[in-house]
């Protein structure tokens, strides 16, 4: 039995930041993985990473497309194939690579690792292996799995989770995808440019529920044209046949019917990691699977934390991360150290969309600000009149602001387009009532950039954009 101040379960972007929060504040810290590829969690073993390594080679891939229109002579593109085994062994490597880094700030911080599934016993008790240890404070990062479907499971070989279409060596000839949020996206936006034939199912009225409904009627126009998807919205699958090689897909809704395809993705949202791993022990409570806590990450059990995608807030691995620190810093500040814990703001977390075009926004939505009671005006403006998108081939898609008419405060930022994940980072000191739509007007911006379509966006709010 050993005996810490600190014992973190997950090493994901949550809990390993967590666990160098709390050894920078002194604390002494054990960190708990049960994967025995190593640290990182999902976003580093089966999310984030590896698809956007997969994400990198598709857009890769499209501008080889174009290498004569760039002035790139005598290339041959159309004897261009995707090797998806030379893709997977990249990705594994670049995983590789990112979690010896994640060791190595372990062995920095002087963070002791345990190898094994940790489950909580209570009472400040944790078994790991069979072996029993105790902490003072244990915050939980056990993180998230694909959810799966009744009569949708998948199998591995011809219905797919996440987890599986990472590891594919063979490239589908058709792929259906139930799903039109970020990940099922960013898979069809891989695959459809890669060359494989993809149709897109979403039971909401338009792809990419969560964003503005102007930015989820452009991707679809988006993918419709350059991409040829087969789009169906306000649609479900209900049914699925399955062969050696192929599945048949009965579908409900607006664009119902029969689909035959060679492999079908299944993208309908990640479920909480919190059973078995002894919550039944402590008097933590659950709402939907996902644990009760407060602002500064507390459970309802003294000394017990939880992070990430076990609670309900937005199921990203950079929230997940300032979930941890904070949740460090109050454990400390709790053991006497001199620490600052500060509540997230959850009101001005950037949200980014990998696919191509790149999707990032941060704040209200047109339709969320009207709900509140907002009077709203709305700026929107293209890409297309801008130098630095041309020059760089990729004139699609826009940004949207939506203001507060009556103080012209800025509530909400939407860019659909190039580098768009980039751009929304300098969109966030914009919200929040500390900018207003005159004060974006007069900022000066440098040329040729994209960041040049910020001022233009505020000046439509107003409907006197300059370059239109």
């Amino acid at each position: 039995m050993a005996a810490f101040d600190l014992i973190v379960i997950g090493s994901g972007p949550g809990g390993y930041i967590a666990a160098v929060r709390g050894a920078q504040l002194g604390l002494n810290t054990a960190l708990v993985e049960k994967d025995p590829a190593g640290l990182g969690g999902t976003c580093l073993r089966r999310g984030c990473i590896p698809a956007k390594t997969w994400l990198e080679t598709a857009h890769r891939f499209e501008q080889m497309e174009s290498l004569k229109e760039f002035g790139i002579a005598d290339v041959d593109v159309s004897k261009m194939r995707a090797d998806l085994a030379a893709i997977v062994t990249r990705k594994n490597r670049i995983v590789l690579k990112n979690g010896k880094g994640i060791e190595y700030l372990m062995k920095k911080n002087k963070v002791t690792v345990l190898k094994g599934i940790g489950k909580l016993l209570g009472g400040g008790r944790v078994v790991v292996e069979q072996e029993v240890h105790t902490a003072k404070k244990i915050i939980l990062a056990t993180g998230s799995v694909p959810r799966e479907l009744p009569g949708l499971e998948t199998d591995g070989q011809r219905v797919l989770n996440s987890d599986h279409i990472l590891e594919m060596t063979e490239l589908p000839s058709h792929l259906v995808i139930l799903g039109g949020g970020a990940i099922g996206v960013e898979f069809a936006s891989t695959f459809a440019r890669l060359g494989s034939k993809v149709t897109l199912v979403e039971m909401m009225d338009q792809l990419v529920p969560i964003e503005d409904t102007a930015v989820g009627e452009e991707l679809a126009k988006i993918f419709a044209k350059s991409y040829k998807m087969d789009i169906r919205v306000k649609t479900k699958i209900t049914r699925i046949e399955r062969s050696a090689d192929k599945v048949i897909c009965h579908l409900e809704g607006d664009k119902s019917g029969t689909i035959e395809a060679s492999h079908v993705l299944i993208s309908v949202g990640r479920a909480p990691v919190t059973t078995n791993i002894g919550l039944e022990n402590t008097k933590a409570a659950l709402d939907r699977g996902f644990v009760d806590i407060n602002e500064f990450m507390q459970s309802k059990e003294a000394g017990l934390y939880a992070i990430g995608d076990i609670v309900k807030t937005p199921m990203l691995a950079h929230v997940a991360s300032d979930e941890g620190v904070v949740a460090a810093e109050h454990a400390a500040k709790s053991l006497g150290v001199d620490a600052h814990p500060h509540p997230i703001n959850y009101d001005r977390v950037p949200g980014c969309t990998y696919c191509d075009p790149e999707i990032g926004s941060v704040g209200l939505t047109e339709r969320a600000a009207r709900e509140k009671g907002f009077e709203v005006q709305v700026g929107q403006f293209p890409f297309m009149p801008m130098a630095k998108a041309n020059i760089i081939g990729e004139p699609h898609g826009f940004i949207k602001i939506v203001a507060d008419k009556k103080y012209g405060e800025i509530l909400g930022i939407h860019i659909i387009g190039p580098k768009a994940t980039e751009l929304v980072a300098s969109s966030l000191a914009l919200i929040g009532g500390e900018y207003t739509v005159d004060e974006l007007i007069n900022t000066m911006y440098p040329h040729p950039t994209l960041n040049e379509v910020f001022p233009e966006a505020a000046r439509a709010v107003y409907g006197r954009a300059l370059n239109m």
